[in-house]
């Protein structure tokens, strides 16, 4: 069975996708969707029956709620041809699959170690490691099923996991002087998440170093616009530390990244780069 699963892949960075041998393995009904991302959303634990049985039916399982979770287990196992994949326990089932296996799990290894790689200053590192944690993604979370909530909310938490490590990739690739290439990629980011100041600021940096200063501080202005208009609300003090910085020139802004919004900013120059 181990080397049954060795040739599976789960995806759920996008819309649930099951890979077997290289291949996509179809899983067509709704109901074996939604119980296959529920079980892997809390892959190698115990999920409880009646969770299972409330999330997939709600008031309608009535007293056929467990006969119908058994019933499509066995479907689910017979798709996955892995009968000892889904295990039962005293309380309910669980996933046993290595964490390898599905794709959530790589990318927050990945990103982890990404964090750490930049932490320490091994910045090409971290932003190989980075790079290769966001490959990954195919479209939203759980794409399709977010309409449950135990899956909304594990949706949301990968989502908001994806927001960080793309945050802190910029960041690398920033230190790395590559802001040319990555102004359209943060324009793109700044007009999906408006009120999220961290790529506000890094898509003004990377304005500024590439010589469009002017542009820049447009940026900052629409950004101060959006916050009063939607929230009534300044922007924040790191956002408006570095608005000042570019309207001085801080000879600071062509040595390395500000500490932006999310880092703490402890002198005005920065001793590597």
């Amino acid at each position: 069975m181990e080397k049954l699963l060795s040739a599976m892949e789960f995806r759920i960075l996008g819309a649930l996708d099951v890979i077997k041998d290289d291949r996509p393995l179809p899983v067509r009904s709704g109901k074996q969707q939604a119980l296959l991302a529920l079980l892997l959303c809390q892959a190698g634990r115990v999920v409880h029956s009646d969770v299972l049985v409330d999330s997939l039916w709600g008031q309608e399982a009535g007293d056929q709620g467990v006969k119908r979770l058994r019933l499509h287990l066995h479907r689910l196992r017979r798709t996955l041809g892995a009968a000892d994949a889904i295990v039962h326990r005293v309380q309910g089932y669980t996933l046993d699959i290595p964490p390898v296996a599905l794709d959530a799990r790589r990318f927050e290894t990945l990103a982890h170690q990404g964090r750490q790689a930049l932490t320490s200053g091994r910045v090409a590192q971290a932003s190989e490691l980075l790079h290769a944690a966001l490959s990954l993604w195919r479209g939203p979370a759980l794409e399709g099923l977010e309409d449950l909530p135990l899956l909304h909310h594990e949706a949301t938490r990968l989502n908001e996991e994806r927001l960080s490590a793309l945050g802190d990739c910029m960041d690398a690739d920033l230190r790395l002087r590559r802001h040319t290439d990555l102004i359209g990629r943060l324009s793109v980011l700044v007009d999906e998440h408006p009120l999220q100041e961290r790529f506000r600021g890094q898509l003004m940096l990377a304005l500024y170093r590439a010589g469009r200063q002017a542009e820049a501080l447009e940026v900052y202005r629409t950004g101060r616009h959006i916050l009063a208009r939607d929230l009534g609300l300044e922007p924040g003090a790191e956002l408006r530390r570095l608005e000042l910085a570019i309207l001085t020139s801080d000879a600071s802004l062509s040595v390395c990244a500000p500490r932006t919004v999310h880092a703490r900013r402890r002198r005005t120059r920065c001793p590597r780069c």
